[in-house]
């Protein structure tokens, strides 16, 4: 009854020509109803305060949509009153629906509590950091770009970990790169010979390495053209 009137919802929020739009810039998605993240996290907040994690008691309907699936996966960001151990069990079980970068991406997102909890969280992601699914991994990978990678005290264990990412698959290889483009861009102050290092050709696996530099161009800050090239 409660995913029946969600669904409803979402429905009356969809919007075609966002649909449109949305859908060209994530291959392959076809469960897309086209509800702007402003108004699906508002939604997920709202659901949050009146349902708690009630939705997440049931596992992901087959047919469900793609913002079914952030909806739920958002939940356990917004519900109060839990525990983090509470917290990161239910995103753990929502975590293998992410299956693809705007799903992956939009949750990691939506985390702010790590802020509060980074000692435990990073090695709550060691595993995710280490998985040979493509999504698993750049979930694990973007949760690090988002809450540690310019924070000066994490960056380098975000460095080490880094290079202990597999990075067999395009989407995986692209969350390194960015959250590597994100440390040698921040305002901390890592030493030459630390930020040398990731782009070295020995430190990443090429392609990744390839990636990361042109994100770095890309971004024009910090890094001169002499110095990636």
């Amino acid at each position: 009854m409660l995913r029946h009137a969600l669904l409803a919802r979402l429905n009356e929020m969809a919007d075609p020509a966002y649909r449109e739009f949305a859908t060209r810039l994530i291959p392959g998605e076809t469960r897309l109803l086209g509800v702007r993240l402003p108004m699906l996290r508002r939604l997920a907040q709202a659901q949050a305060r009146a349902h708690g994690l009630s939705l997440l008691a049931v596992p992901v309907a087959e047919d469900a949509t793609f913002e079914e699936i952030l909806l739920r996966a958002m939940l356990p960001a917004y519900a109060d009153g839990i525990s983090l151990e509470e917290r990161l069990r239910y995103l753990q079980q929502e975590q293998p629906n992410l299956n693809n970068w705007s799903l992956c991406d939009s949750t990691c997102a939506t985390c702010h509590f790590v802020r509060d909890h980074k000692e435990a969280i990073f090695r709550w992601l060691q595993p995710f950091l280490h998985a040979e699914q493509e999504f698993t991994v750049r979930f694990g990978v973007v949760m690090l770009n988002h809450y540690y990678a310019a924070d000066a005290r994490w960056a380098p264990h975000v460095i080490k970990a880094l290079r202990e990412v597999p990075q067999h698959a395009y989407y995986a290889a692209m969350a390194v790169a960015w959250c590597a483009c994100t440390l040698l861009t921040s305002r901390i102050d890592l030493r030459d010979d630390i930020g040398l290092e990731l782009i070295a050709p020995d430190y990443l696996p090429e392609y990744t390495r390839r990636l990361l530099l042109r994100k770095l161009r890309e971004s024009q800050k910090k890094w001169s053209r002499d110095k990636i090239y």
